[in-house]
């Protein structure tokens, strides 16, 4: 009788522990994921700021392009543009991604950011420069090619001068170089406000990602002795 109450209280243990570790750890699979809802909540959040952002440097390039058509100057048409263009794609990725929540979608968004930060807005915070010092020093470039030639020449000339080294009759060969400085500057701010978000989203991508791929896990010790883990799928 004493063997068969000291079988029995063991036996009532062993499921009294089960039953503990079965609950923690759907506490924590539920933890988890009501964690990593609320990442791709914010994540749908910062991909839709993407999307303003982009729009909002889409029109300032275009009418930067516009303004400096009709007063006859040099700029980098279309490469700003082109940035603009990727940030839009950036955040509707993004929002695909938040909404689907397909951990593909997550990664690329956050690849994008990547670019965004290293490549695209260093290029129009560059170029914007540019613009800014050549219109407000009032320069002029000319060359035997155009300024915009994907490939030079041999032999070829080409000069930027600026402020009184350039008369009226050396004005009228040669062409003003820069747009005007309010909408490079807007195109800069957004710049930067760019650079923050896609820091964020990069962030909180790579925790969301991390978050999806670690699961809690737990050993379970079935009844015959031996050792089983039950783990939560990422």
């Amino acid at each position: 009788m004493a063997q068969i109450g000291e079988r029995l209280r063991n036996t009532i243990a062993i499921f009294i522990n089960v039953h503990v570790m079965q609950l923690n750890y759907l506490k924590g699979a539920r933890l988890s994921e009501t964690s990593t809802i609320k990442m791709l909540s914010v994540l749908k959040a910062l991909a839709q700021c993407h999307v303003i952002l982009g729009l909002i440097m889409l029109i300032l390039s275009t009418l930067a392009d516009y303004v400096s058509s009709r007063i006859n100057t040099i700029r980098m048409y279309g490469l700003e543009e082109c940035c603009s263009f990727y940030f839009i794609v950036t955040g509707l990725v993004g929002l695909c991604g938040a909404a689907s929540y397909r951990r593909g979608l997550v990664i690329t968004f956050l690849v994008m950011s990547i670019h965004a930060v290293i490549i695209f807005v260093p290029a129009i915070v560059i170029v914007s420069s540019f613009d800014i010092h050549f219109y407000q020093h009032e320069c002029w470039g000319e060359c035997d090619w155009h300024l915009l030639a994907t490939s030079l020449p041999r032999n070829s000339r080409c000069q930027i001068m600026c402020g009184d080294h350039v008369d009226d009759n050396m004005r009228v060969s040669m062409t003003r170089l820069g747009t005007d400085y309010r909408l490079d500057a807007g195109l800069i701010a957004a710049a930067i406000l760019e650079l923050l978000l896609a820091l964020a989203t990069t962030i909180i991508s790579a925790r969301t990602i991390c978050s999806t791929v670690r699961g809690p896990s737990v050993e379970m010790v079935p009844l015959n002795g031996d050792t089983t883990s039950m783990s939560r799928a990422p």
